[in-house]
């Protein structure tokens, strides 16, 4: 639970919680899961994992003076987390992930074999033999609105979205002007709000770790990562 600090936490503080929680993921020999978890962990792992590696690499691009691209991971990162919150307190979210998938995968079959000019009957074949043909998962957005209580994750989704998207926003940054008004080409520019985007990636970061540990048998991580929420102002989880 996190409280008030006295002295806000640094960025750096935030990079290094990311930092450290990637190198326990690539540690991490294997994950002894509670039998009643047994089918979210297989559903939200790969999510969760690739949440952490997304923050890590935002790390590494903001350490290597790209805060501005770094966004692009940081808000893979987030709604990689998010989804994984958001099947974590749906109680149909794990069965929707698994029709997603599903659902995916048969919609690049389909698009790969128009390309090739498969013939039909060979189509027709794999398609039988497919598991199910699952059902189109909801857009990351609608899930953010059914866990967002505090309306705090839509609006940095959507910041971040506009720097990531072709939009004015990407024109402005590259475009200054001079004290004639004349306009002065630019040919780098960095996150202006560098603050909160190292923020919410170390959110995401939390969102990932605190699912993982939620399924383990014993939660052995959660004491820890409680006390990491105090000191680091990032909620364990969408409900805290």
């Amino acid at each position: 639970m996190t409280t008030p600090h006295s002295t806000p936490p640094t960025i750096e503080a935030w990079l290094e919680f990311i930092e450290e929680h990637e190198r326990r993921l690539h540690d991490a020999d294997s994950f002894e899961v509670a039998v009643e978890h047994q089918v979210e962990f297989q559903t939200v792992y790969g999510i969760c994992a690739q949440a952490i590696r997304y923050a890590g690499a935002y790390v590494v691009l903001y350490r290597a003076g790209r805060s501005r691209e770094a966004v692009a991971v940081a808000r893979q990162a987030l709604e990689h987390a998010l989804t994984a919150q958001w099947a974590h307190f749906d109680e149909s979210g794990p069965d929707q992930l698994i029709e997603g998938y599903h659902h995916s995968r048969q919609r690049a079959f389909l698009a790969v074999t128009e390309y090739l000019n498969t013939p039909q009957d060979e189509i027709d074949a794999a398609l039988d033999s497919m598991t199910s043909k699952g059902k189109r998962l909801l857009r990351v957005t609608d899930m953010i609105n059914q866990i967002d209580f505090n309306a705090t994750f839509r609006p940095a989704y959507m910041q971040q979205s506009q720097i990531i998207h072709v939009t004015g926003e990407t024109v402005t940054a590259f475009l200054d002007l001079d004290d004639e008004k004349q306009f002065i080409v630019l040919s780098e520019a960095t996150d202006p709000y560098e603050r909160q985007t190292a923020h919410f990636t170390a959110m995401a970061t939390m969102f990932a770790s605190w699912v993982l540990e939620s399924l383990r048998v014993d939660t052995p991580g959660l004491a820890e990562l409680d006390h990491l929420s105090d000191e680091l102002a990032l909620p364990l989880n969408v409900r805290d």
